[in-house]
């Protein structure tokens, strides 16, 4: 087995190599970020309403407005997202 091997992380990255702008790269990880809370806060809310005791039809109300109330709120993340995905094309051709 070869001993001579290189971690990844070790390795140099010419300005080819990368994958996004280190302009882009924060911005980047703060939207994804926020998206995940984002995410997660959906989640625990959905799990809430599944485990209440009540009338199904008024649970999948709620969950349809949950939903709703959900993509609302990642809109304009995912907008960012997409905007920024742009500018990383631009940048890289």
């Amino acid at each position: 087995m070869p001993t001579n091997v290189q971690h990844l992380r070790f390795q140099k990255l010419s300005r080819l190599d990368r994958v996004y702008s280190p302009d882009l790269l924060p911005r980047l990880q703060s939207l994804l970020a926020d998206l995940a809370d984002i995410e997660l806060a959906c989640q625990q809310k959905l799990e809430e309403i599944e485990h209440r005791l009540g009338d199904e039809s008024l649970k999948r109300k709620r969950i349809a407005l949950l939903w709703q109330e959900h993509q609302e709120r990642r809109a304009p993340y995912v907008a960012a997202l997409e905007e920024l995905q742009k500018q990383a094309r631009d940048c890289f051709g």
